[in-house]
Parts: structure tokens; sequence; C-alpha cells
């Protein structure tokens, strides 16, 4: 990872607080926000425009479990829309500073490195394929949000839960990460810079130090780390809310900042991949549009393929990726350039309760995480 991305949430930490915000409802495990989750293997909830990226990871870790009010609350399409648009260019911002990276690391130049680039795009060998850096520069074009709905109608090719089950899936938050370093480009509100928060800022600079040392081996944070960035988040929180009065410019710029830290850092945990496959070997329908929508909702990317299944799997399905993106070429061509800005996020998480975002959700089964 380029080292200012591997800083980001050390930056995030160290300046206090980061602005942004999302839309009022509740929780379903693990179906998410509003519908902006994931409906489950074989579930009646179609992956498509309703979910929003990355919300899987969030809607597994917090929220409400109210089925009546959660029906009745909806996220807004275009709100949704929007955030996509803007993670997927995060994704793609943090793609190119990986590339940087490695391209520097290994003293190539830019001819062997865009040579590089271009067989794995085109004409990938075996390695590529087991290594899924193939399939996951395929899926990387299919989940553009202009055409990502008419992709998915596309994806209808069953692939089974079983070769599902085999895929060895990886946690890719760098989005998250580069979301966070462009919000953190503007400074807090002026409210959160008072003395009253002195003790807070004091915390998050802490924290910005150890957060600083487990992106240094990786892309993926120590989870006792974002644990205690959490549970800070949700002191201070709990103190805005004590301090500032409602309704008012300070605790609304002051709540958007709060909120939208508060869904990032959320949406950094590693998801518990074993519950979230649970049972997929048990769906022999399952569609590659299923597995688009799983991956996209718990911001998941293709590992190395180590064992005989797992090579087997990809084998499979770096096929069918190939050929959903060249079916995905002449739309993207034709389709109206997007220019998203940070503020989505900021719409994105604004209107959530502070309730909503402090509690934690139970394994399936009642089972307290």
């Amino acid at each position: 990872m380029n080292q200012r991305l591997r800083y980001a949430f050390a930056i995030t930490f160290a300046l206090g607080f980061a602005h942004g915000a999302s839309v009022q409802a509740q929780y379903r495990y693990p179906g998410g926000y509003g519908g902006a989750g994931w409906g489950g293997w074989g579930g009646a909830q179609t992956p498509g425009s309703s979910m929003a990226r990355g919300m899987g990871v969030f809607a597994a870790g917090a929220g409400m479990y109210n089925e009546d009010t959660a029906a009745a609350r909806s996220m807004n399409a275009n709100t949704t829309m929007r955030f996509n648009e803007y993670m997927y260019q995060s994704s793609q911002v943090a793609a190119k500073k990986h590339g940087e990276m490695l391209q520097k690391d290994r003293n190539l130049t830019n001819e062997q490195y865009n040579k590089i680039n271009d067989r794995i795009r085109n004409n990938p060998d075996q390695h590529d394929i087991y290594t899924g850096d193939a399939l996951n520069t395929a899926v990387q074009d299919i989940e553009n949000p202009r055409v990502y709905n008419r992709n998915l109608a596309r994806a209808t090719t069953k692939i089974g839960g079983e070769m599902i089950r085999d895929i060895p899936f990886r946690y890719a938050p760098a989005c998250i990460t580069v979301s966070i370093d462009d919000l953190t480009q503007s400074p807090p509100p002026k409210v959160l810079l008072s003395s009253d928060f002195d003790d807070v800022r004091a915390a998050f600079k802490s924290l910005g130090q150890e957060l600083r040392k487990d992106l240094e081996t990786g892309e993926t944070p120590n989870p006792a780390t974002v644990k205690k960035a959490l549970a800070l988040i949700n002191a201070t929180e709990t103190k805005a809310d004590m301090i500032l009065p409602r309704n008012t410019p300070d605790r609304n710029e002051a709540d958007k900042y709060l909120k939208a830290l508060h869904g990032l850092i959320a949406m950094l945990q590693t998801p518990a991949l074993d519950i979230v496959l649970a049972g997929v070997e048990k769906h022999p329908d399952a569609t590659l549009a299923e597995l688009l929508g799983f991956m996209g909702a718990f911001n998941l990317r293709f590992g190395e393929a180590k064992t005989p299944s797992q090579r087997l799997a990809y084998t499979t399905l770096y096929p069918l990726l190939d050929q959903l993106r060249d079916q995905t070429a002449p739309d993207v061509a034709s389709a109206p350039p997007q220019n998203p800005q940070s503020g989505a996020v900021g719409e994105f998480f604004s209107p959530m309760d502070y309730n909503d975002l402090q509690k934690r959700a139970p394994h399936p089964g009642g089972a307290q995480r």
C-alpha cells in the first residue's frame, strides 16, 4: 500500500475527526441498512442499486433489529447510487496507488509495468488467474456503477454454492482508507476543536499512532485497534449528545463528522466469512450475480488460490467474468461520465441515529459477539 494510504487512518485520528454522513433506517442480519447490505444466499433480495458497497460488513456489526420499522424505512436510491459511485472511485484510486507501489518495489519501468497490466487484463496466464489478479481486474470493470445493474441482470449463469465455498476471499478495505484520507483533507467542525473535546483529540492521536503501526504491515488494521477506535467514537458521540444542543448548526456539523467516521471505521472490520458463507454449499442454484453482489456488499476480492479445488474454481470463474466484462465494454463507453464527490459519504451517513451506530449485532441464533 502507498505510504499515504497506509497513514490515512493515522491522519484521521491525529486530526481528531473525519466528516461525512448516511440515512435513517434499521438493520437486519445481514440484509443491512434499509436493504443496503446483502440478502443472503438464496434470499429474496436481488443485488442491485439498493445495495451500498461494503455495507454488509457494517450491517453485520451494528444496528437495530426491528423488522417492522425496518420495512418502512428504505434507503434513498439516489443517495445510495452516489455513495456507490464515490466508493468505486475510491477503489480505483487505491488500486492505482497499490500498483505504483508494486512498480517501485519491483523496479519496473513504465513500459514493463504497462505490459504486465495488459497481460493480466487481456491475456492472463495461469499464474495471473491463480493469484486472483486476473479475476479481480475483471470484477473491477464489472462493478462500474454506471453499468453494474445491467451486469447483474446478465450474470444469470449458475455456478453453485459449493464452488463459492471454495473461493479464498480476502477483505479489501483500501477504498475505505482512501475515502477517509479524502474526507480528512478538510478540517473538522470548529465546535469539535473546542476545549470540551481536548481529551478526545488526545485519545484519537494515541490511537492514530497505533493504527500507523498496524498499517505498516498491510492494508488491514489490527481488529483490536479498530475496536478501541469504535469505543472512543461511541464515547465521543455520547459526549456530543450531552453538551451540544440538538438541531443547532454546531451540533448538526459535529454529527456529520462523527457519524461518518463511525460508519467508515465500522466498515474496516474484517467480515466473519464463516458466518456470511454459512450454508452456501446448500444452494446449487447460486448464480454469478449472487457472487458479485456478495463480494460488493462485503468489500471482498479474490485471494490466492492454493488448493486444487480453489484453482478449479478460478479456472471455471475467470471465463465467465471475462465474458461479462466484454459485454460491459460498450455500455461503459456510452455511459455518461460521473464525477462523484466526497459529499456523497456525508449524505449517506448523516441521518443515522447514534443509537443505531452504537449497537452491536448478535450472531445468528442469538449469541452475542
